[in-house]
């Protein structure tokens, strides 16, 4: 089942990239990473990967506003996209990430979990906080308000997506399970079957 979970996601993200169709975010995300890069700021910490990075809008903005940013996208035609643009950039499993351990002080990563089985959720963070220091902070976005897992059939691009959402409840304490999380909050961002985006800042 993993495996054809990884599979169709690769297939998709390389349609969509090759479709050209993220090339612009919401004032949601670009509010949460101007918060996320205050404390990042704050705490002199300049050095962050960005996992499940896509098309890398946030990379390069990372990159733009002063960050020493690496993306990392499961789709190489994404990879090949945040290269174009002057970002570094490795196509890579977030199950396997290609970084020595503690190799970055931050990490970003915004909708990945939303593909991630709650069956292999520690696996993933576990793996996300080997590459950052020790007490290094993770501004982790997912959609969820629901608990669910499955291929909802939504889109026009093939195969359907495998997705995984987590009540707010469920969510935080599976997060707390491997750090201190400072920040939880939920937005209701419209009509999307009673999903809500979680913003969570995971302390390691």
């Amino acid at each position: 089942m993993d495996v054809d979970i990884d599979r169709d996601l690769v297939a998709y993200y390389e349609a969509e990239a090759r479709d050209g169709r993220r090339t612009e975010q919401g004032e949601l995300r670009r509010r949460l990473r101007a918060e996320f890069a205050a404390q990042l700021a704050a705490e002199r910490r300049d050095h962050l990967v960005d996992v499940g990075a896509g098309p890398g809008l946030d990379t390069l903005a990372w990159q733009r506003d002063g960050y020493r940013a690496v993306g990392v996208d499961l789709a190489h035609a994404n990879v090949e996209v945040m290269r174009r643009g002057g970002a570094p950039a490795v196509t890579a499993s977030l199950y396997a990430l290609p970084f020595r351990t503690g190799s970055f002080d931050a990490l970003w990563t915004m909708s990945t979990f939303v593909h991630v089985p709650h069956d292999r959720f520690d696996a993933a963070i576990a793996e996300m906080i080997r590459v950052v220091t020790p007490g290094a902070p993770l501004g982790i976005g997912a959609w969820g308000g629901v608990d669910f897992e499955g291929r909802p059939e939504v889109g026009d691009l093939r195969p359907y997506r495998f997705f995984s959402l987590a009540a707010h409840d469920r969510w935080r304490e599976m997060l707390a399970r491997h750090g201190t999380v400072e920040r939880f909050d939920a937005f209701d961002v419209g009509d999307r079957g009673g999903w809500h985006y979680q913003f969570a800042v995971l302390r390691s």
